[in-house]
């Protein structure tokens, strides 16, 4: 059978949910690499070896869904791995696109899908931002792979930007900016694996404009609508990623939805989190968020699933 390999998250209930996803892999008969350990990986005449002395090159597949440990290095071990023949998911090429907002907010919008105006200035050239602020009035500044939050700034005017650009410019090749869209009290996400819909939820904003759970967004019980469904739907198929869940916002003034963001893993499982996370704990799980176990068993069918076919095709070649 094959041997698949895992890179997961471990807290806020995730060392429970690896614990399962492991036991129901080796209970369809394959073998299972629980601690990859991609940011401590070393490549040695083009295998890539794990802390442990665990050769991942050799795995038919490697799943992957640790965004807190995620260093550039743990990328560069990503591409090494798919390039040693190992089936990722999501794949390295999916993950490079979905992870820079950039690259997948013009890769949405030459789809024909509905995503903030942005722009990419180079941090010695300002003035075109001042005709941006003269459009939009007020616009974002995004980490192009940020997460969670971090490294997002509002700016209401353009002399704020220019003390800003003063201090950050030195070590900033360019600014990824996006305008300012009123969105109400909350945002919506959706949640893929393999083109399916497993779920989702809200997030109820406490910050002045990010919904973010770690920037005291709190979750709120609202399954994805058929039309957010499929705008999710199309924004992954775009990207060619096969699990992820999308981020989406609909203007206070227009009722137009926006593609925020299309995350390079899957969210967390929730009911798991909510009970084990300092940031979400509660008593009592709303049903709507109780999609744990459908998840899991999605998960683990499409990992047997490819894993096998991965484990046939390098069987062959």
């Amino acid at each position: 059978m094959a041997t698949i390999g895992l890179w997961m998250y471990r807290n806020d209930g995730g060392d429970e949910i690896v614990a399962a996803l492991s036991a129901a892999l080796v209970k369809r008969g394959h073998t299972v690499i629980e601690n990859c350990d991609l940011p401590r990986c070393i490549v040695m005449n083009g295998q890539v070896i794990n802390p442990d002395g665990v050769n991942l090159s050799e795995l038919d597949l490697l799943y992957h869904m640790n965004v807190d440990e995620q260093t550039e290095h743990q990328m560069e071990m990503l591409g090494a791995v798919e390039r040693s023949g190992v089936t990722l998911v999501n794949s390295f090429q999916a993950c490079m696109k979905a992870r820079d907002k950039f690259v997948t907010n013009q890769l949405l919008r030459q789809a024909g899908l509905s995503v903030p105006p942005s722009a990419l200035v180079p941090s010695n050239v300002l003035s075109p931002v001042r005709k941006l602020f003269d459009q939009w009035g007020k616009l974002l500044v995004k980490s192009r792979f940020g997460h969670g939050g971090k490294a997002i700034a509002l700016f209401d005017n353009y002399d704020q930007f220019v003390d800003f650009s003063q201090f950050t410019a030195s070590s900033t090749p360019n600014y990824y900016l996006e305008k300012f869209i009123h969105f109400g009290e909350h945002d919506y996400r959706v949640e893929l694996l393999d083109g399916a819909v497993i779920g989702g939820y809200a997030r109820s904003r406490t910050h002045p404009f990010k919904t973010n759970v770690s920037a005291g967004g709190k979750m709120t019980p609202m399954p994805p609508s058929r039309e957010h469904q499929e705008l999710a739907r199309s924004a992954a198929a775009v990207l060619g990623i096969t699990t992820t869940i999308v981020d989406i916002i609909r203007c206070a003034d227009t009722g137009q939805d926006y593609i925020t963001e299309v995350n390079h893993i899957m969210g967390i499982f929730v009911e798991a989190g909510m009970r084990r996370s300092p940031k979400t704990v509660v008593k009592t799980v709303d049903p709507s968020f109780a999609y744990d176990e459908k998840k899991l068993k999605m998960l683990t069918d499409y990992l047997v699933s490819a894993a096998e076919r991965a484990s046939r095709a390098r069987a062959r070649s």
